[in-house]
């Protein structure tokens, strides 16, 4: 009887020694690795008023990976999609806009490399023109499916998007995956 204890004793120190031995092998494994980047990413970059009365301010960027088509395309592609917007006061309301000298408009471009496939490529977004309150324009950026870094422009001018236009940088890393 106890020499089945000491059988028993001995094989569970040898198994908790096995196990602590793999958990602490496979644990180095899994530090080790590098987590893939998130699907989207909220920054924030500064810009000076196009306007020379008014204060500088800061854009809030959210890039996301998503799809869509292009121009007379027929199928959604993996892309980079934008929102976001900025701390400037929301115009008051009314029936009537507000009659004023606060107008901007804004156009956004984005440098981008896919580290995946090694892409890279320059897209431009829609401009907006005579916003009381600016935001992002659509934009679109088909960049394929991977890891993409990029660098977005924010241009923002005084009416239009190229009178006096003032820039906002932000960068950022995302994964861009297929639709689900």
């Amino acid at each position: 009887m106890v020499e089945q204890s000491v059988r028993r004793m001995c094989t569970t120190a040898i198994t908790a020694v096995g196990l602590a031995t793999a958990v602490a092998v496979g644990g180095g494994a899994v530090a080790n690795a590098e987590p893939a980047p998130p699907i989207s990413t909220t920054m924030t970059c500064s810009s000076a008023n196009p306007l020379f009365w008014a204060p500088s301010f800061t854009w809030t960027v959210t890039a996301a990976s998503g799809e869509s088509l292009r121009p007379g395309g027929t199928a959604l592609e993996p892309s980079i999609l934008l929102s976001g917007g900025n701390e400037l006061p929301a115009p008051p309301s009314g029936l009537l806009p507000s009659i004023g000298p606060n107008w901007y408009g804004t156009r956004v471009s984005v440098d981008w490399h896919n580290t995946t496939t090694g892409a890279s490529g320059h897209s431009v977004s829609d401009e907006a023109a005579w916003q009381q309150k600016p935001g992002i324009p659509i934009n679109r950026t088909w960049t394929g499916t991977g890891t993409v870094s990029f660098t977005v422009t924010v241009q923002t001018g005084a009416g239009w998007w190229f009178v006096n236009p003032q820039n906002a940088v932000c960068q950022g890393t995302i994964s861009v995956v297929p639709g689900r």
